[in-house]
């Protein structure tokens, strides 16, 4: 995407968020009270959550019965390197990634058990649902998942249409976990422990190339006004 592509997201996605606590925020996105868009005349509704440093949970995830084709540095390079500088450049300075990257999360089952559907209204949120718990219950012992706002899980196995994962990229929360087209919403996950979290969550494959990383990003920050997502 060029300069004037981010620029049109920036009418959505202004006004910072810089300094909030994170814990705050997810208790506000548990009581599905987060933070409301700032309604202008001139602009519309513009997230409060987009701008400044942008605190983002990088999690591989490989199964048991697929070898990953990436190496954890490249998967760092494209999901935390890459995609760091393009938000930076985009925005001309105004927003910045501080990223975690994790090693690799084992999932406890094939990954027939997590496959989802290439069309964004045949997925089967439960199996989304199920694939970030797992993450998170493989992570609950040594990350504080509320010192972050956002999650990116990167599933180790090379998709196209319906093969590998199904589908290469998504955005999660808000997204599949509710649906795209009706009262999309930030939901709680949890893991198996009990550690919550709220934030936006994308998932990406190790293939997924950059432009669709920042695209299913940019859902998570822009959120939800009306009962539709700001970045559609």
């Amino acid at each position: 995407m060029k300069r004037w592509t981010w620029l049109f997201l920036m009418v959505f996605l202004c006004a910072c968020r810089t300094g909030t606590d994170s814990v705050q925020r997810q208790k506000e996105n548990a009581e599905g009270e987060y933070r409301q868009p700032r309604v202008t005349d001139l602009l519309g509704p513009q997230s409060q959550q987009a701008q400044g440093e942008i605190r983002l949970l990088v999690v591989p995830v490989r199964f048991p019965d697929v070898k990953p084709n990436l190496s954890l540095d490249q998967i760092k390079n494209n999901a935390v390197t890459r995609l760091n500088d393009y938000v930076r450049d985009q925005s001309y300075g105004k927003a910045w990634i501080n990223a975690h990257m994790t090693g690799w999360v084992l999932m406890p089952d094939p990954i027939s058990e997590y496959r989802v559907s290439s069309s964004n209204f045949k997925v089967d949120r439960n199996r989304v649902r199920k694939l970030i718990g797992d993450a998170m219950t493989g992570l609950e012992k040594e990350v504080d998942f509320s010192a972050y706002q956002h999650m990116l899980i990167v599933p180790g196995v090379h998709t196209v249409s319906d093969k590998g994962y199904g589908m290469v990229c998504y955005c999660a929360n808000p997204g599949m976990l509710t649906g795209v087209r009706n009262n999309p919403q930030y939901v709680t996950l949890r893991s198996k422990g009990g550690k919550e979290f709220s934030g936006g969550i994308f998932v990406g494959t190790e293939n997924a190339h950059i432009g669709m990383f920042a695209h299913d990003f940019f859902h998570a920050l822009g959120g939800v006004y009306n009962n539709q997502r700001l970045v559609p």
